[in-house]
C-alpha cells in the first residue's frame, strides 16, 4: 500500500508461513507510530474533523490505486485458481453486478438479524432494502474498499486527530467507492443519529478529504446513493450486536439507539 499511495501503513519486515515454536504465520512490521483512542469521545471537535478529513484523503488515494475486473474478497494470488490482475492479488467469489453483490451482502446481514433480538424488524427492513437498491448502479468502478476504518484500526495524534497509522488490511473487498464513504461515516462518527452536529461535521470533513485525492460528484444522486449505503452498513450492527455491544456497561440503550438509526435510514 505504501508502494502505491501515501497511506501511512507499516512495512512489512518479513513473514514465516510455518515456524516449529510459535503460532503461524505470521508476520512482523515495523513499529506503527501514534496512539489508539477509544472512540469519537475522546476527541474535541477540531480534532474529530482532521481525523475525518485525513480518512477522505486516505479513501481517495486508496480508491485511485487500482481498479479491478469485478465484485468480490480480496485474497492473495497463491489461494485462487485465476491470473491476479493486481499484482498479487485476486478478486474471489467474482461478480459482474455490483448492486446483486450488495444484495447478497446484505441478505447476510438480515439473515442474523432473523435470530437476533430485532427479528421484528427484519420484514420492514427487507422493503427497505429493495427501495435502496433501486438507485444502487449495477456497474460502477471497481476499487479496493478498506470498509472497516475505525479507530480500532487508527493510530491517531489525540491532540491534533493526525491519521498516523492505518491497519488491518486483511480481510477487504472491491466495490463502489461511494460505500467506503458512507461506512467510515459511521464509524468514525459513532453511528450518532443522522441530524447530530458531529456527525455533519464528519460527514462534510471526510468528502472534503476524499475530493483532494478523488474525483467526486456531490449531487441528487450522490446523497440517495449515500442514504441507500448508510442504510446497508447499518445492518451490521443489528447482525453483529452481542458481538459488538454485548459486553458493554447499557446494551439496552445502544441496541434502542441502533434500532432508532436504522429506522430514520428507511426510505
Amino acid at each position: 500500500m505504501s508502494r502505491r499511495t501515501e497511506i501511512p501503513v507499516p512495512d512489512v519486515l518479513g513473514y514465516v508461513d510455518d515456524h516449529a515454536d510459535l503460532p503461524a504465520p505470521f508476520f512482523l512490521m515495523e513499529r506503527a507510530p501514534g496512539e489508539q483512542v477509544s472512540g469519537p469521545e475522546s476527541l474535541t471537535d477540531d480534532a474529530l474533523e482532521r481525523t475525518a478529513h485525513d480518512a477522505g484523503r486516505h479513501l481517495g488515494e486508496l480508491q485511485s490505486a487500482a481498479s479491478f475486473a469485478g465484485y468480490g474478497w480480496l485474497r492473495a494470488g497463491l489461494d485462487a485458481d485465476i491470473d491476479p490482475p493486481v499484482g498479487d492479488l485476486v478478486v474471489a467469489d467474482f461478480a459482474e453486478n455490483w448492486s446483486s453483490q450488495l444484495h447478497d451482502l446484505a441478505e447476510g446481514s438480515l439473515s442474523r438479524i432473523e435470530e437476533s433480538r430485532f427479528a421484528d424488524m427484519v420484514d420492514e427492513l427487507r422493503a427497505g432494502l429493495d427501495t435502496h437498491l433501486e438507485v444502487v448502479p449495477d456497474a460502477p468502478d471497481p476499487v479496493l474498499l478498506h470498509d472497516d476504518y475505525r479507530f480500532g484500526n487508527l493510530f491517531v495524534d489525540p491532540d491534533s486527530g493526525v491519521v498516523q497509522t492505518v491497519l488491518d488490511w486483511g480481510n477487504h473487498f472491491t466495490g463502489h467507492s461511494e460505500y467506503d464513504l458512507a461506512v467510515t461515516e459511521h464509524h468514525l462518527c459513532g453511528r450518532l443519529p443522522l441530524d447530530a452536529d458531529r456527525r455533519r461535521l464528519v460527514h462534510e470533513a471526510l468528502l472534503s478529504g476524499y475530493a483532494e485525492t478523488n474525483e467526486l460528484t456531490r449531487d441528487d444522486a450522490f446523497r440517495e446513493r449515500q442514504l441507500a449505503y448508510r442504510f446497508v452498513t447499518q445492518l451490521a450492527p443489528l447482525a453483529w450486536f452481542d458481538l459488538w455491544y454485548g459486553d458493554g456497561d447499557d446494551p439496552e440503550t445502544i441496541a434502542n439507539q441502533q434500532r432508532a438509526l436504522v429506522r430514520a435510514l428507511l426510505p
